[in-house]
Formats: structure tokens, C-alpha cells, sequence
């Protein structure tokens, strides 16, 4: 009997993460189609008035993914990766967050918002800091060739001074050979 309940139990939690997973991603694609008629029906009513945020273009995904569901008594919060940018190439983490209202989940977007807010202010460190990593990069490489630049001209200086004073002391020697010779030494 008690194997039967925790079955159900089972049954029950994981079709109520499969329904808040559900209702994320058809919110999220209303959105993404900007079929705000649609988002509405998926939202819960506080939180009604900022899916105006949404229907702007300040919230421009190319696609989403959603990933772990996590459910505590009536609140779902859905892992949610925004692809945004032109390319769609910039990832941005954030949590879509279900309140269960009259036993359907329903986006809060209050609280999504939130969550991609912070999602986005963690994008943006993360280009800047690949963009920083790159630039050092680009730097140490260039002061590495010029270094190597330098040293092979300190030593291209370094020989033909050798080469130099080689001669010098050839012609000294000489001149001392010629004197010697003369009998002015």
C-alpha cells in the first residue's frame, strides 16, 4: 500500500514538472512569435502588467531551451537559456518561475524577469571577460614579437659590433706590424 502511494506520488510530481515545463516553453514561444494574446492566458494576473517588457524589443531571444524543474508546494521554477543577439550566439541563463493558480501552473513574469536580469548582467561579465581574456592574449602575443623583434636586432647590433672591433683590432695589429717593421716602435 505504501509502495502504491509513493508511486502515485511519483506519477503526480513528475507529470506537475512536465506541465510547468509545458507551460514555460508555450510561454516562452508566444513571446518569441510576440503573440502576446497568447501569453496572456499563461500568466498569472500581478504579474500581467510586465508582459509589456516582454512584447518590446528589449527582451529579443532567438530561441530558448528549458532544462531542471524544480517544484516546492505551489511554486515551479523552470532552468530557461535565452539565446539572444543577432546570431542568437549569447546565452543567457534564467529561471522561468511558475505560481500554481486554481491548479494550473502560471508564468510569474514579474519574478522571470527578475531571473533574466540577473541572467544578463552575468552574460554581459562573461563577454567582457572572454573579450579582456582575447585582448591580453592579442597583447602578449605583440609584445612577444616585438621582444623577438628587439633581441634579434641586439644581436644583429651586438655581431656587427663585434665584426666591428674585429677590425679594429686587425687594423691596430697591423698598423703596430707596420711600425715595428718601420723601426718606429
Amino acid at each position: 500500500m505504501l509502495l502504491l502511494g509513493l508511486s502515485l506520488s511519483a506519477c503526480v510530481f513528475s507529470s506537475d514538472s512536465q506541465n510547468a515545463r509545458a507551460v514555460a516553453e508555450d510561454f516562452w514561444q508566444a513571446v518569441l512569435e510576440k503573440d502576446m494574446e497568447k501569453a496572456k492566458m499563461l500568466v498569472t494576473w500581478e504579474s500581467l502588467d510586465y508582459l509589456k517588457y516582454l512584447s518590446s524589443n528589449r527582451v529579443s531571444a532567438q530561441r530558448i531551451e528549458t532544462g531542471e524543474v524544480q517544484i516546492t508546494d505551489n511554486l515551479a521554477e523552470v532552468a530557461t537559456i535565452l539565446y539572444a543577439g543577432n546570431d542568437g550566439a549569447t546565452q543567457v541563463p534564467a529561471r522561468t518561475v511558475l505560481l500554481k493558480v486554481d491548479d494550473v501552473w502560471r508564468v510569474d513574469v514579474q519574478r522571470t524577469m527578475g531571473s533574466i536580469v540577473s541572467g544578463t548582467m552575468g552574460a554581459v561579465v562573461n563577454e567582457i571577460n572572454d573579450f579582456m581574456q582575447q585582448t591580453i592574449q592579442g597583447v602578449d602575443k605583440a609584445l612577444s614579437s616585438e621582444i623577438d623583434k628587439w633581441g634579434k636586432s641586439l644581436d644583429d647590433g651586438m655581431k656587427q659590433l663585434q665584426k666591428e672591433l674585429e677590425e679594429q683590432q686587425k687594423q691596430f695589429n697591423e698598423s703596430g706590424n707596420n711600425q715595428a717593421n718601420d723601426g718606429t716602435i
